[in-house]
């Protein structure tokens, strides 16, 4: 995460107009109707003093709030709490709250307003208001309501026929995507709205969120260009914003900063102090600059004055674990640690308030719990090292749900409550109870920590670890990989890094992968001069801490395949499928949601159909328009043994840890296998590959048999190492 500021809804850039007062002899309405703010801050205030009318409480807290006199904005529009613009006065309150950033008390303003111009029909409005209720959502870390808010806003922008406010939302969305890590998404949305912004301090938006999107991209570099065009554009406005300013000049020295030009770095500083104040975002950019200049005491000044000041949202981790970087620097661990400690603890507390994204805030947070995996296991302290993972991995769980009234299942059984662990920023014992759960099994984790990647083992209750190589330089290889299965030198550098040598033939292996390394797919792993699948049964594990039930399914096959009737292939593979397991097909029209349901305690549920990723997770597309989301999944009771997805990338998810996917949603629901596709695969060739699947035995032995396909394969090495086995957790 850059250090910035998020400016998608720092000022309120669409105003509505509210009703002026007919035949009003001052100059309020025509400086407001012209937006000549500072005349309009003056004298709308002097005509509301005059005539105490709400309607110039309005026009004052307008013009307050374009002068970014955020508490003026707020006294002058409660004066119209009451009465006919009072939904006006519950936006400006809201507007100018989440700028103070008092984000509880504006979101509950910008909610009464939302709601009385939606029952008043005003699309406009409504628009405006729930884009602001997004921001404050947001701010407040909630991520599931903030996309919620912004797909309201959006629609109503598209009632109202109002482009600029499209743009807008399309700025906002990308900003939240930007942060739940799904960077592809917010790319395409900061894209569009790049090419759509008009207004000027559109453009300056749209640019300056271009440029926070390349730095968390890892291009800094690129970033400089829409830095410099929102700049200038900002710059020739009639009234610069001083809080756009600073933000832009802090991402500039951001990008000097990272480019180790130091000089030019704190030019850009001068400039940001200038537009704004000693504020916390400053003084924790000259503290990072320092620490990369080796200044580590005056570094440590800044960030402990930056820390003092009110942290909320991303800051209250990002602070504490550049204080944690500071103190490793300066040789002191305890402090380090302690400071990683914090951090972890704030990102616990905001993934909590992220509902359903709550895994994926912790997968894409992960920085202070690796900080603190490379400073113990740089201390060989492995037990400590499992108790952080089993952390990232309790905090992952957020999205542990109960089935309800509207459960998807056959009614054979009743619902299961999956039992799962709560939010914590560290369990007490969770190491121990990961070592007790796995006993009698082979679990490896790859994780990165500082700099290296480190290999922790464990051997049937007995752990060690091992640095097994430069994390930067293992990310490339795993990369390479994942493009290009069949190289031979990119897997036979991965598979010495990530699996254990001296192991008997045949061993199962699980693997919990963390981090970029989760690319390399297992299937183009090499142990000496052979795939590591013949010598091993690989799998991945998606955590290291027990599940709670264990899964009862009965013996029904339900293979599902073509629901939209244009996988010919894959309809053919359905049948075939069930024939061979003596089951039954639900093929095309007949591939319902209803008939979805009859999976619920299906020994073997095969589906081949198309599948798609949004922003809150995969959905697999059904016959009659209504698909299957994971939400659903989790309601499927009880779960299906082995549950082998065909469709295209349904083991991929919202980040490396698979959150939000097809597979990991079936786990979560108690599946004990799932075979699924890292990428998409033609529809014909991952027929043919299913059939020799089964053909090997898939439904018996799903690890074995996936090997076996594997190495016999003749198709092209992207299509079969695209299929892997996820195992389920042990029972406790």
């Amino acid at each position: 995460m850059p250090t910035k500021l998020d400016m998608a809804w720092v000022v309120p850039i669409v105003i509505t107009h509210v009703a002026a007062c007919s035949g009003c002899s001052d100059h309020c309405v025509q400086d407001r109707k012209s937006q000549d703010w500072v005349a309009a801050s003056v004298s709308c205030e002097a005509a509301f003093t005059r005539t105490r009318d709400p309607v110039r409480a309005i026009d004052a807290a307008t013009a307050a709030l374009y002068q970014y006199h955020w508490s003026d904005a707020v006294r002058f529009a409660t004066f119209a709490l009451d009465g006919p613009s009072s939904a006006a006065a519950h936006y400006l309150i809201g507007a100018a709250q989440l700028a103070l950033g008092e984000y509880e008390s504006a979101a509950s303003h910008l909610v009464v307003a939302a709601t009385w111009h939606a029952i008043v029909g005003d699309a406009h409005a409504e628009a405006r208001d729930r884009h602001q209720l997004a921001g404050a959502l947001y701010q407040l870390g909630d991520y599931g309501e903030a996309l919620l808010a912004h797909e309201a806003a959006r629609d109503a922008a598209l009632r109202a026929h109002d482009d600029r406010m499209e743009v807008l939302d399309d700025i906002a969305l990308a900003d939240i995507l930007r942060l739940i890590g799904d960077l592809r998404s917010a790319d395409q949305a900061i894209e569009r709205a790049v090419a759509a912004a008009r207004a000027p301090e559109d453009r300056v938006a749209a640019w300056l969120n271009r440029a926070m999107l390349d730095i968390d991209e890892g291009n800094p570099a690129l970033a400089r260009e829409p830095l410099r065009r929102a700049l200038e554009v900002e710059r020739e406005a009639r009234q610069p914003r001083e809080p756009i300013l600073e933000a832009l000049h802090l991402n500039l020295s951001y990008v000097e900063r990272k480019a180790r030009r130091f000089f030019p770095a704190f030019e850009q500083m001068a400039l940001a102090r200038l537009a704004g104040t000693d504020t916390m975002s400053f003084r924790l950019n000259r503290g990072l600059i320092y620490a990369d200049m080796g200044k580590l005491e005056d570094a440590a000044e800044d960030l402990e004055v930056a820390e003092a000041q009110k942290l909320e949202g991303e800051w209250a981790w990002w602070v504490p674990l550049q204080r944690a970087r500071v103190a490793e620097r300066l040789n002191d661990l305890p402090s380090a640690i302690a400071e990683d400690r914090r951090a972890i603890e704030q990102v616990a507390s905001l993934a909590s308030r992220s509902g359903s994204l709550g895994p994926t805030v912790i997968a894409n947070h992960r920085e202070p719990h690796l900080h603190l995996v490379g400073l113990l296991a740089a201390d060989r302290r492995w037990g400590d090292v499992l108790d952080v993972v089993a952390t990232m991995d309790g905090q992952s769980l957020l999205d542990s749900s109960e089935a309800g009234s509207d459960v998807i299942t056959s009614g054979a059984a009743p619902p299961l409550r999956r039992s799962r662990p709560p939010a914590r920023a560290f369990a007490p014992g969770a190491a121990k109870l990961a070592v007790e759960a796995w006993r009698g099994r082979r679990l490896v984790i790859i994780v990165p920590g500082g700099d290296r990647v480190w290999r922790h083992d464990d051997d049937d209750g007995q752990v060690d670890g091992r640095d097994v190589g430069d994390a930067s330089v293992l990310a490339a290889l795993a990369r390479k990989l994942e493009t290009d299965p069949a190289n031979q030198d990119a897997g036979r550098e991965l598979g010495t890094a990530m699996l254990v040598p001296q192991l008997a033939p045949q061993t199962p292996v699980a693997l919990l992968v963390i981090g970029p390394m989760t690319r390399a797919p297992l299937a183009g792993l090499r142990m000496g001069d052979g795939p590591a699948i013949a010598r091993y049964q690989l799998m991945r594990a998606p955590g290291v801490l027990p599940r709670a039930f264990a899964n009862r399914p009965g013996r029904a096959v339900i293979a599902i395949g073509d629901p939209g009737g244009d996988l010919p292939a894959a309809a053919a593979e359905a049948r075939q499928v069930a024939e061979q397991l003596h089951g039954s097909a639900l093929v095309g029209a007949a591939a319902t949601r209803t008939a979805f349901a009859t999976a619920a305690g299906a020994d073997v549920l095969h589906i081949a159909a198309h599948m798609t990723q949004r922003p809150d997770g995969a959905t697999l597309e059904l016959a009659g328009g209504a698909g299957v989301t994971v939400a659903d999944v989790a309601k499927l009771v009880p779960a299906p043994r082995l549950v082998v997805l065909a469709s295209c990338g349904a083991a991929a998810g919202r980040d490396d840890a698979g959150n939000g996917s097809l597979a990991n949603a079936f786990l979560d629901a108690g599946a004990d296998v799932v075979v699924a596709t890292r990428w998409s695969v033609g529809d014909a060739e991952a027929a043919r590959f299913i059939e020799a699947f089964y053909a090997a035995g898939g439904a018996r032995d799903p690890v074995r048999a996936l090997g076996e396909t594997q190495l016999a394969s003749t198709l092209p090495a992207k299509t079969w190492a695209a299929f892997e086995v996820l195992v389920a957790r042990p029972v406790r």
